[in-house]
């Protein structure tokens, strides 16, 4: 079976992220800014190191498997390609999963370059790319209406799908706190920014690690 790479650093990544930003207060953020883009770059080096180790470890598993399988039976053969076609809808549904860590990645590459146009305190600039930032939210708000779901993964689904549902309304009222802040404004959301963001990407993180046990569970 296809599994998902378990990378789901990046939405911690991206949390932290959030975190920074939301403390920097407005205009005010260009040694903050700058602090945090180096703290978010040195972690998502960590998560793309992890997520190559992981990777190099299925890919030596996968050849492991390869050699069983040819040196198996024709009869086994056969059990295994069938085994293989069950398991398409199931190595579909997980690349699903893993565009919300694509997602994930997109959000953290255009925050680095928000606290970079920061620095120029160019509002304009930053009122534009917060809009990109917004755009993020795009492949979780799609996860969330995902129809077709394998059978036996309905219910971590649709723990994950609510998880996600969460995570683009978050970002819309993130987004509007941002724009808030640059224009000036104090939204009734700044308070409780940071809790909020923790909250749900925390959720998000374990939603889709249920959901990864549950298709090994499958295999």
């Amino acid at each position: 079976m296809s599994k998902m790479k378990t990378r789901v650093i990046p939405a911690i990544v991206a949390a932290m992220a959030l975190s920074m930003l939301a403390g920097c207060g407005g205009k005010d953020k260009t040694a903050d800014a700058a602090d945090a883009a180096t703290t978010v770059a040195e972690t998502t080096t960590q998560a793309e190191e992890t997520t190559a180790e992981e990777t190099k470890a299925e890919e030596t598993e996968a050849k492991e498997t390869e050699a069983e399988e040819a040196a198996s039976s024709e009869e086994n053969a056969a059990e295994a390609a069938a085994e293989v076609s069950a398991d398409g809808p199931v190595a579909d549904y997980l690349e699903e999963v893993d565009s919300l860590n694509k997602g994930a990645e997109e959000f953290v590459t255009i925050m680095l370059e928000f606290m970079q146009v920061g620095q120029t305190e160019d509002t304009d600039a930053m009122l534009e790319t917060v809009e990109k930032i917004r755009g993020t939210k795009q492949p979780f708000a799609d996860f969330a209406v995902l129809e077709n779901v394998p059978e036996g993964l309905e219910e971590s689904h649709d723990r994950l799908a609510k998880a996600a549902a969460s995570y683009a309304d978050f970002m819309d009222v993130y987004c509007d706190v941002l724009t808030a802040g640059l224009n000036g404004e104090e939204h009734e959301a700044t308070a409780t920014i940071e809790q909020d963001m923790t909250n749900i990407t925390t959720e998000l993180s374990e939603a889709m690690i249920a959901v990864q046990e549950a298709a090994a569970a499958l295999e």
